[in-house]
């Protein structure tokens, strides 16, 4: 994963953000900004992949629910490089989400929705040659659907990142980290620790060094209009998993960040 910890591939040095306002539909860049670089590189040797948490939910025994997912009705909505980049990274998410838990009915329509935002995105080429045909080949097949996703989103971040888009891959980033959280929080916030679920209370609670990585690289694009809102809304939120001491968490904090991440999620996706 190499916008969320799992890729150390050298990048180049220096990023470029927006020359166009960030409503632009065109590819976002912004003025050179190295330590924004040094931010992003040292964000995704800190911040794990969100697919390893998805991926541990089934196997935790937490039921399947559907409607934590973003319907792909909402992918006319994304008509800005912001809105897409955040999507991208929620439909990436949301698709290993579907294919963990074996809804291969839906998986389909969500590998088009972040095909499609990649396309958008100006990623499309990099996309196509790491899935080609090769989910639908394998849609009733996790492991491989999940293999073949990881190196997607991998291939997609090496190509923004190598194209001056570090704006891009940052809201990427955000977007699943975003989404992956959601998605657990709103899980557990219902259910009993227990000796299957344990580690993904141990995984929460490892979010308070992940959030604060995330803070400081989203500080290099405060003044990105269309993004203001939502970093706005994931350094309060950083807060509250500040206030996590360990992994034996109360059940009103986790319903309290669960809270908050549904409303910056909503900023994200409507």
């Amino acid at each position: 994963m190499a916008a969320c910890g799992g890729s150390k591939e050298n990048a180049p040095a220096t990023e470029s953000s927006e020359t166009k306002t960030d409503s632009s539909v065109g590819p976002q860049t912004q003025p050179e900004n190295e330590l924004a670089d040094f931010k992003f590189h040292m964000a995704i040797a800190n911040i794990p992949s969100p697919f390893e948490v998805i991926d541990m939910l089934p196997k935790s025994g937490l039921g399947f629910e559907k409607s934590l997912v973003n319907s792909t009705d909402n992918l006319s909505k994304y008509q800005t490089g912001t809105k897409r980049g955040l999507n991208y990274g929620v439909y990436v998410v949301d698709l290993i989400y579907l294919s963990s838990n074996e809804q291969y009915a839906d998986v389909k329509n969500f590998f088009v929705a972040a095909r499609e935002l990649a396309q958008k995105l100006d990623a499309g080429d990099s996309f196509n040659r790491i899935a080609g045909s090769r989910v639908e080949q394998n849609i009733d097949n996790k492991d491989s659907i999940n293999r073949v996703m990881d190196a997607v989103y991998a291939e997609t971040d090496n190509y923004l990142r190598s194209n001056e888009r570090l704006l891009s891959a940052t809201q990427i980033l955000t977007g699943s980290w975003i989404e992956s959280q959601y998605i657990t929080l709103n899980l557990l916030k219902n259910a009993e620790k227990n000796a299957a679920n344990e580690i993904l209370f141990q995984k929460v609670y490892e979010q308070n060094v992940h959030a604060e990585s995330l803070v400081k690289l989203l500080s290099e694009f405060e003044k990105e209009k269309d993004f203001k809102s939502v970093i706005a809304e994931v350094k309060e939120l950083a807060m509250l998993y500040k206030e996590i001491k360990s992994a034996d968490i109360d059940k009103a904090l986790i319903e309290k960040i669960a809270t908050k991440l549904g409303s910056i999620r909503s900023k994200i996706v409507s």
